[in-house]
């Protein structure tokens, strides 16, 4: 039971949703925009994902994501024995929960961050536009809805495809690299001097 937690928590590490990435450019490659266009993504993001909306925005695609991570899971369990789908339910909703909390407390830095991903990509002119779009109803909904979008049918069905592969594959990959590891670490370990008496 503890490898497949190991093996559903490493998914859900591989399919976090998009808004809530880890940056992977080191800090020092990071760029301050200019205080006009942040001004501008700022105000973006604040109508696109208005500040009361924001968590419920986060946990809907964190929820969605863990579903499907679930469904992914089971063909690795027995069918025969209920008791371990159960332990394996009772462990997804303490670490979803536990996860919630950790992520609430990282929102207003992840949308921080996001206005200053903004105004950094987007030149002034198409920030002024997209501030534009979202500040009509349709844009305001299309910026609340995007993160919807993961659980739209479709989109989930062709997502827990690619999931189900994701997981197919995992336990090859682990494989492998436990291999590589164990080859490096032998590779590592000096000679035994020959004992010529």
């Amino acid at each position: 039971m503890q490898r497949l937690a190991l093996l559903f928590a490493a998914a859900c590490a591989l399919t976090v949703p998009v808004q809530a990435v880890a940056q992977s450019a080191d800090a020092e490659a990071a760029t301050t925009p200019s205080p006009q266009k942040l001004q501008v993504a700022r105000e973006i993001i604040t109508l696109g994902y208005p500040e009361a909306e924001r968590e419920a925005l986060f946990f809907g695609a964190m929820d969605q994501m863990v579903i499907q991570m679930r469904e992914a899971t089971l063909p690795a369990l027995p069918t025969d024995e209920p008791e371990i789908i159960a332990l394996l339910d009772e462990w997804v909703a303490d670490f979803t929960g536990d996860s919630k909390v950790l992520l609430a407390s990282h929102i207003p830095n992840l949308m921080e961050n996001m206005a200053v991903a903004y105004a950094n990509i987007f030149t002034q002119e198409e920030l002024d536009d997209v501030l534009a779009f979202v500040s009509t109803p349709s844009g305001q909904r299309f910026f609340l809805l995007s993160p919807a979008v993961i659980s739209e049918p479709n989109f989930a069905a062709a997502n827990q495809a690619y999931m189900n592969e994701v997981m197919a594959n995992l336990e090859v990959a682990k494989t492998d690299f436990q291999k590589k590891l164990f080859d490096y670490l032998a590779s590592r370990v000096p000679a035994e001097p020959i004992d010529e008496s």
